[in-house]
């Protein structure tokens, strides 16, 4: 077409501003169908022949992306979305396809449509693991979402619509609570003495994720019966909260029985029939449905049910697979804690003997520090002085062929034998692997599988650093333990901090990142342990920069290393002390 200059090109026509609406149909995947089917004339959107070319824009980005994108358009805010996005609404696909967005979303509208009407005035938003209580399956839904609205701008400049692109995130949501349930889990038990210890610290793990875990009843087993230890957010005086359930004679509403001779999950459904559940803050609803868990601890090849745990199921969501992994996880890993306390209760019955195998354990595990002509050594334990005078902490040191040497100290949660036995095959392996040649962040992320596969719930703190004296770098890792020091010859201290990873024994796959710096001739590096700095009621930060002044006032040589742990000789320990320092 010839336009002379001056003259403005005939528009075209509706059906071709973008091309055939039929080919951004297509676009649209399994969805295809529906749209060219839907009777668009009977929706707010209208006849696509008649949609202006800002919505036919807009339609054509929404429905060739793999993101899950929305676009509401008009006076109704009528909705039109991709195949990635179809799943978002639930069973109210496809009907929403056409409709106002108030009358897809009426259960959300109090939360959303604030934020619809600020795009509609021309601000944008984005929001993250926003909760938004849908009903999209038939029941109240607890969901979150990351999702942005943006104003749409119609060609003579006025806002028609609004842009929506979001992604789901419930799942990750709860991924990550269940985690803080876990890590809390371990974090209540791991200094249970006592079976009764242990169900007290797995109740006061629970009642701090009432989200998680809506209500929880807990149950020792002695003597064909059932016996309440503890609850949290459940009612007393009903038929479920009963003091005792004599199993195969009482009403067993809880189906203990059950779970005892399956050794499996069992779900409980209408709960309100016996027992009378709070609601938790920030959900209209109580729970209404619960899981039964059989705490089975495995010892010599048997398989022994050492209690039972009755969880609640948050109302807003339904068991899935990763509530199943989840309960699955926590019946596991309360049955650990209840074995290690087990464990601590037939120490006590033995503890003369214990006390004199836990000292000789303890002086084997303390190495000989190797003479080597680059570099001095020297280390330092001290035990605890409350119970047993064995803890977990360690250290090593562990000369390479190539004259570099690898520093190692750690701190294996908890006290006693059994914390000394873990110390021993943490320290063996370890040294293996770092014969064998391995990095730092290699061997631990070979000691975290090793640790993983143990029993127990034990996890531990480590650090390994390896020094090149060749050029005075050091490479470390550093696995929820606390940094390394280096002294100057100016008296001035660094921290070794670099990147942080989790103790070892809690996760598995955990990336073990490694740091490296240079050093210079006369420094001095000072490996410890948390019994060195930790004070009640302190900060541990505080505590590890009055480290740091202390040994920087310290005169380096013979005497330095005693006097690092003077403080501590006539004090009361609960925590034992492990202090590795290399000269260069």
């Amino acid at each position: 077409m010839n336009v002379r200059s001056g003259e403005r090109a005939p528009a075209e026509p509706p059906a071709n501003r973008l091309g055939d609406l039929d080919r951004v149909f297509e676009r649209a995947g399994t969805m295809a169908p529906l749209l060219r089917d839907l009777d668009w004339s009977a929706t707010p959107l209208g006849d696509p022949d008649t949609w202006p070319q800002s919505l036919r824009s807009a339609a054509s980005i929404c429905l060739g992306a793999k993101y899950p994108i929305a676009i509401y358009w008009g006076d109704e805010l009528a909705l039109l979305y991709n195949e990635a996005w179809s799943i978002i609404p639930g069973d109210k696909h496809p009907w929403a396809l056409g409709k106002s967005a108030r009358a897809v979303w009426p259960d959300i509208w109090d939360i959303v449509g604030p934020e619809f009407d600020r795009a509609l005035q021309g601000t944008g938003m984005w929001v993250a693991d926003r909760l938004l209580p849908m009903e999209r399956r038939g029941y109240l839904e607890e969901t979150y979402f990351n999702y942005n609205l943006s104003p749409i701008m119609a060609e003579d400049g006025r806002i028609e619509g609004v842009f929506n692109a979001g992604m789901e995130t419930t799942s990750r949501v709860v991924a990550a609570r269940h985690q803080r349930v876990l890590i809390d889990l371990i974090a209540e038990t791991a200094s249970a003495t006592t079976v009764g210890e242990a169900f007290a610290g797995a109740v006061e793990a629970l009642a701090g994720h009432r989200e998680v875990a809506p209500f929880a009843l807990l149950y020792r087993l002695d003597d064909g019966a059932a016996h309440l230890t503890g609850t949290t957010g459940v009612a007393a005086g009903g038929e479920g909260t009963g003091a005792s359930v004599r199993l195969g004679v009482d009403a067993d509403p809880w189906r203990i029985q059950e779970a005892i001779e399956r050794r499996r999950a069992v779900v409980v459904e209408d709960i309100g029939r016996f027992a009378e559940v709070h609601a938790h803050e920030g959900w209209p609803e109580a729970a209404h449905t619960a899981v039964t868990l059989p705490v089975v601890r495995s010892r010599r090849r048997k398989r022994r049910v050492e209690g039972v745990l009755v969880v609640g199921v948050p109302p807003g969501l339904r068991i899935d697979p990763q509530h199943q992994e989840f309960h699955a996880a926590l019946a596991d890993r309360f049955a650990l804690s209840v074995l290690d306390a087990r464990r601590e209760e037939e120490e006590r019955r033995m503890f003369e003997i214990e006390h004199r195998i836990a000292e000789t354990l303890q002086e084997s595990l303390i190495p000989a520090l190797p003479e080597l002509d680059h570099v001095d050594l020297a280390g330092c334990y001290l035990p605890g002085t409350e119970g047993l005078e064995v803890g977990g902490d360690w250290y090593d040191a562990i000369p390479l062929p190539d004259g570099s040497v690898t520093l190692v100290i750690g701190d294996v949660v908890g006290k006693g034998v059994a914390a000394a036995a873990q110390m021993g095959q943490l320290r063996n392996a370890l040294r293996a692997y770092v014969l064998e040649g391995f990095s730092p962040g290699a061997v631990l992320s070979k000691l975290n599988h090793l640790t993983l596969s143990l029993s127990g719930s034990t996890f531990a703190t480590l650090l390994v650093l390896r020094y090149e004296p060749g050029d005075h770098t050091v490479q470390w890792c550093r696995a929820g333990h606390l940094p390394a020091l280096v002294r100057r010859a100016d008296g001035t201290v660094e921290l070794l901090d670099g990147d942080g990873s989790p103790p070892i024994g809690v996760f598995e796959g955990v990336a073990f990142r490694e740091s490296q710096r240079r050093l210079q001739p006369d420094d001095v590096v000072v490996l410890y342990t948390d019994g060195l700095v930790e004070k009640p009621g302190e900060d541990i930060d505080v505590s590890i920069d009055q480290l740091a002044h202390r040994v920087g006032a310290l005169p380096v040589g013979a005497g330095f290393l005693d006097a690092i742990v003077a403080p501590l000789a006539d004090t009361d320990r609960r925590d034992d002390v492990a202090v590795l320092v290399l000269s260069t």
